[in-house]
């Protein structure tokens, strides 16, 4: 995975967190690793589609 993609994930979480905050939503720390793990999962799971996709094609 690019660099840009762990950073990507990283200031998304932490925008949530402002966010919320400015809302007045309560915070955990499990919540910002948890957003954070299901960002990395989700990354996963497009690159093994990408990977299949360009199998399929050649």
């Amino acid at each position: 995975m690019q660099i840009g993609i762990w950073v990507s994930i990283i200031i998304s979480a932490i925008v949530s967190f402002v966010i919320a905050s400015f809302y007045g939503q309560p915070l955990h720390w499990y919540l910002f690793v948890l957003m954070v793990v299901v960002g990395f999962f989700i990354q996963i799971v497009i690159l093994i589609l990408k990977v299949k996709e360009e199998k399929n094609e050649t």
